[in-house]
C-alpha cells in the first residue's frame, strides 16, 4: 500500500511538471480609444488596425502566462460628435501605441492545444501593460507632435509636459479552440491607462498670450481650435481657465482581434501505470 501511495504521488508530480508547454502566436485585429475626444469604449468612427505577437507558457490546462508585444493606432475627432460642447471645441488627434504586456490567463474549461479531449474554452486575462504613445494633430496640412507644444500650459512657469509613456491595466477575455497543434481564438481587451493625455486633452485652456510667448503660434492654434474662439474680434480670445477636458477620468484604449498560435512542444498523453504515466508521440 505504501508503495502504491508513493507511486501515486510521483505520478502526480510528473503530470504537473510535464503538463507545461509553450506557444507562439499573432493577433490581427483593431484598436480603439475612450477619452476626452471619444466618450465610448468602442466607436467604429475611430477604429484602426492593430497587430500583436505573443509567447504563452501554459502551466496547466487552466492557467497560463502570456507576454505580448502589440501595436495599434488610436484617434478621436470632435467633428464626429453630436455633443454641442465637443463640436465647438473642434479638437482632434491620433497616436500610435506600442504596447508591452505581461498577462495571466484563466481558462474556464480545461484546455490543451492539440488534445482532442480538451479542445476549446472561453477565457479571461489581466496583468500589466507598459506603453508608449505620441499624440499628433494636423494643422494647415502639417502634422505636429502635441506633447512638446504644451497645449494646456504645462511648460508655463518653468513646468514640464507629460510623459509619452505610461502603464495600463488590461482587462479582457475571449474564446479559443485548437486544430492539431494550431490554435485559433477571438479576444478583446480594454486597457485602463494611468494617463489622461493619450489624446493631449485633460484640464483647462491656458493663458494663450503666455503660451504664445513660450511655445509659439502653433501651440496657440492647436490649443484652442474652437469655433467660438474663431468668431471673436480679438486676436487671441480670452479662454484662460475654461474647461478643455475632464481630468477626473483617465483614458482607455482597446485591442482586439483573431489570434493564431502554434504549440511548440510535442503532444502528451496520460498513460501512467499502475496509475498513469506521460509519454510523447
Amino acid at each position: 500500500m505504501k508503495n502504491r501511495i508513493l507511486i501515486l504521488i510521483l505520478c502526480i508530480c510528473a503530470l504537473s511538471s510535464n503538463a507545461q508547454y509553450n506557444e507562439f502566436g499573432v493577433r490581427i485585429g483593431g484598436a480603439n480609444y475612450k477619452g476626452d475626444l471619444s466618450p465610448h469604449l468602442f466607436n467604429t468612427d475611430f477604429l484602426h488596425p492593430s497587430v500583436a505577437f505573443f509567447y504563452r507558457h501554459n502551466w496547466d490546462r487552466n492557467w497560463s502566462w502570456k507576454n505580448e508585444l502589440g501595436y495599434g493606432r488610436v484617434s478621436g475627432d470632435d467633428a464626429k460628435s453630436s455633443n454641442g460642447f465637443f463640436k465647438d471645441r473642434n479638437l482632434s488627434f491620433y497616436s500610435d501605441i506600442l504596447d508591452i504586456s505581461s498577462l495571466i490567463e484563466f481558462n474556464f474549461f480545461p484546455y490543451e492545444t492539440g488534445n482532442s479531449d480538451y479542445p476549446t474554452t472561453p477565457y479571461i486575462f489581466t496583468g500589466l501593460s507598459f506603453f508608449r504613445f505620441n499624440p499628433k494633430a494636423k494643422l494647415n496640412d502639417q502634422v505636429y507632435n502635441l506633447q512638446p507644444l504644451g497645449t494646456e500650459g504645462q511648460k508655463l512657469n518653468g513646468g514640464k509636459s507629460y510623459k509619452r509613456y505610461s502603464f495600463a491595466i488590461p482587462i479582457g477575455g475571449g474564446f479559443k479552440f485548437s486544430v492539431g497543434r494550431i490554435g485559433i481564438g477571438l479576444e478583446v481587451s480594454a486597457r485602463r491607462t494611468y494617463t489622461d493625455y493619450l489624446d493631449d486633452v485633460s484640464t483647462v485652456y491656458p493663458d494663450l498670450q503666455r503660451l504664445l510667448a513660450v511655445s509659439g503660434p502653433e501651440a496657440v492654434l492647436l490649443s484652442d481650435r474652437s469655433f467660438s474662439g474663431m468668431d471673436t474680434s480679438s486676436g487671441i480670445p480670452s479662454v484662460t481657465g475654461k474647461k478643455r477636458g475632464d481630468y477626473n477620468n483617465h483614458d482607455w484604449y482597446v485591442f482586439g482581434g483573431i489570434t493564431f498560435y502554434y504549440r511548440m512542444s510535442s503532444l502528451l498523453h496520460d498513460v501512467c501505470k499502475p496509475f498513469k504515466r506521460r509519454r510523447y508521440h
